[in-house]
């Protein structure tokens, strides 16, 4: 359902019909955890002019909060996609910055050279994959790009702690990113406990997420001694 179908008839601010009301309040728990993130992610944009979110995962998270919020609505009533709105316009900012400071995370020369091209390529690639996978192969709610996406930025979080220098990584958004994935992974698994693609996701994630906890840690004891070249 496009936003101008949701919009055109009366929708509830929070529709139990689909989900449990338990299930409602562990996935708008979860997603202040991720608005942390948001914040934390707009927080070293002003002060630092760096970026605490990989330039790969921003491409495929705005693509999928774009599709999210106008053309694959979520079914947990208006709440839920209010929630989704304000998502895509914290994300709006973080994107516009990503072209402007993204290259920091970048050691090879030619793709620092024409970062923002293939910054623009690779969002209007992910948008369109995103938007014809979500529309017409996903599940309610898209948890399956979802998931995806998350797996794919909590490797790269891997990546950004041994660039040297830089000072995109962040505890909080380590943390509340693990926190808001891992509560996220509780609501799913009790919606759909027979989607075992989910299930062996929601591992995966969390495994790449405490490790990336694990070595910013070691990181700020100064026990790390590896970096890019």
């Amino acid at each position: 359902m496009n936003i101008w179908e949701y919009l055109s008839e009366p929708q509830p601010w929070v529709d139990t019909s689909n989900y449990t009301l338990t299930q409602i309040l562990i996935f708008f728990s979860a997603a202040m955890m991720w608005v942390i993130v948001y914040i934390d992610a707009i927080i070293g944009i002003i002060k630092k002019k760096t970026l605490f979110l990989p330039v790969i995962a921003i491409c495929l998270n705005f693509g999928y909060e774009v599709t999210a919020a106008f053309f694959y609505l979520p079914d947990m009533g208006m709440l839920v996609s209010v929630g989704y709105w304000l998502w895509f316009l914290l994300d709006l900012f973080i994107i516009v910055h990503a072209f402007k400071y993204g290259h920091k995370q970048i050691k090879n020369a030619y793709f620092k050279k024409h970062f923002k091209a293939f910054m623009l390529l690779g969002f209007l690639i992910a948008f369109t994959i995103e938007y014809f996978y979500m529309t017409t192969r996903d599940i309610a709610m898209a948890p399956y790009d979802a998931y995806i996406i998350n797996f794919v930025m909590s490797v790269c979080f891997l990546y950004m702690v041994f660039i040297p220098g830089y000072e995109g990584n962040s505890m909080v958004t380590a943390w509340f990113k693990f926190l808001g994935t891992g509560w996220t992974s509780v609501m799913f698994q009790m919606r759909y406990p027979d989607a075992h693609f989910l299930s062996v996701m929601y591992v995966a994630v969390a495994i790449f997420d405490i490790l990336y906890i694990y070595l910013l840690y070691q990181k700020k004891r100064g026990k790390l001694e590896y970096a890019i070249q």
